[in-house]
């Protein structure tokens, strides 16, 4: 039912309608004929002073169209947002002014003049003013952009695949839920998504770390949109804010991606003695060497730039960080990451062998592909236990690492030190006191270390002695 008083407003059921015919002299800017649209108001007086100011911000819009200025919706609502922060106001949409008070609106209004009446000012203070959105898949592309800061240190390999975790998550969303914008997503959305994940978690599919993965990709995208247009905190809604897939009591797609740890005499007489892998490429080979030496990851040793190898040392090592610039710019795991690794052994043969680093796989990611194709294909990983189905791959060598580690008696802090774990992770606490000596590290690794045929390691007694040695030189008591 159209009201008397103005032209436009109608009343349907209890709720206010902006109802106008497009004039013809904007048919050229705008392909609608007619403008409907709720006011989402049901006072007369609020409703009223809306539909005065909406037609009155239509016809802004369109001439601006007319005469070709910017009015994206992202343009449009900086601007908007902006001028209330000159006035010490946020933005409201007009739902959110339409539950509050008559006098909130006319305060607003208050701060039209003559000269702001025919610009953003208007829809601006009555929340007319749609906010930015794009699709998820648009948002997916635009994340290395919004999120600049979280792969700053990132090389190209890298960069490729941190991007390719949000646009898988967004074709996965499309194909499960259907196109959807950010601020389109529901909350049923949401619980759908997080239902199709627990549904390919409980039939085995993938594992639970891997479900709360892709509904965590979707929140963080959702999350960059809201910070870029700088929404308020208080009026933003996240439908994925606190979903997780629970994990059941036994994962077999977890155990089954667990990985098996390489028998320690196929390392030492296949991979190190016979350096099986020199018959695929030698930079291969040195590398697995390596890291079956040190227990490192294969990237924290192939991504090693020529200046973190420290070869003429009194203790050779290499230093595992992250590098901001340059060409050889890097991103590690994580903070407990960052570790100089004592080289010894089989591994110092490697590095000098390598001395300005793995030229050859640096900043790729080719690596590990390679070389299991070339163990597989040519039977050179040793035969699988009795009745395990699981897979070796050249990274095993770490999770032997560990093994060795335990033989040699180390406890659970001096493991952790050597593989780059959180100690603070492992105390359940903040970590207090010093890095760990460097000596220290070097007589910790040669109790795990392979002889060669020019080098021995000394036994761990022996190494034990020379560590309380260390701490006594240092003022610490051990006995």
């Amino acid at each position: 039912m159209l009201t008397n008083s103005i032209s436009g407003l109608e009343l349907r059921g209890s709720t206010y309608y902006l109802r106008v015919r497009v004039p013809k002299a904007y048919s050229d800017v705008e392909p609608k004929r007619e403008i409907n649209r709720s006011l989402k108001t049901r006072d007369r007086k609020v409703a009223e002073t809306q539909c005065v100011l909406a037609k009155q911000a239509l016809r802004q819009h369109w001439d601006a169209l007319r005469a070709g200025r910017d009015t994206g919706q992202r343009s449009m609502f900086e601007a908007a947002t902006e001028l209330l922060k000159g006035w010490g106001m946020t933005f409201r949409s007009t739902e959110e002014l339409a539950k509050g008070t008559v006098d909130e609106i006319l305060n607003r209004l208050d701060k039209l003049t003559a000269d702001t009446v025919n610009t953003v000012a208007v829809p601006a203070l009555l929340g007319a003013v749609d906010l930015p959105d794009y699709p998820l898949d648009e948002m997916a592309k635009r994340m290395p952009v919004l999120q600049k800061s979280d792969i700053r240190a990132k090389n190209d390999r890298q960069k490729r695949e941190w991007s390719s975790n949000f646009a898988r998550a967004a074709v996965d969303f499309k194909k499960q839920i259907g196109k959807r914008t950010v601020l389109s997503i529901s909350e049923q959305d949401a619980t759908d998504y997080e239902d199709y994940w627990i549904g390919r978690h409980r039939s085995g599919d993938v594992s639970a770390n891997y479900a709360n993965k892709q509904i965590r990709y979707v929140r963080q995208m959702i999350e960059a949109h809201y910070n870029d247009i700088r929404l308020p905190r208080s009026k933003r809604k996240n439908p994925f804010f606190g979903m997780k897939v629970t994990s059941a009591a036994f994962d077999p797609v977890d155990y089954n991606r667990r990985k098996m740890p390489l028998p320690e005499t196929w390392i030492r007489d296949t991979l190190i003695g016979q350096r099986v892998l020199e018959g695929h490429h030698q930079e291969d080979s040195d590398i697995a060497i390596i890291c079956a030496e040190s227990g490192t990851r294969g990237t924290e040793v192939y991504d090693l730039p020529e200046e973190d190898i420290f070869l003429e040392n009194e203790i050779p090592h290499f230093l595992i960080r992250v590098i901001t610039d340059g060409p050889n710019k890097r991103q590690i795991k994580n903070l407990s990451s960052t570790r100089p690794v004592v080289l010894m052994g089989a591994s110092l043969e490697a590095m000098k062998r390598n001395s300005r680093g793995f030229i050859r796989h640096r900043g790729k990611a080719n690596y590990s592909s390679q070389v299991n194709a070339y163990l597989r294909d040519n039977e050179l990983f040793p035969e699988l236990p009795a009745g395990v189905s699981r897979n070796y791959t050249i990274s095993c060598t770490r999770h032997s690492f560990e093994d060795r580690m335990k033989a040699a008696g180390m406890d659970n802090e001096e493991r952790a030190y050597l593989m780059g774990h959180s100690i603070g992770a492992i105390r359940g606490r903040p970590v207090y006191g010093g890095e760990v000596d460097l000596r220290i590290r070097a007589l910790l690794q040669e109790m795990v270390a392979f002889a060669t045929l020019g080098w021995k390691p000394r036994p761990i007694k022996a190494l034990r002695v020379e560590i309380d040695n260390i701490l006594n030189e240092k003022g610490h008591r051990t006995a």
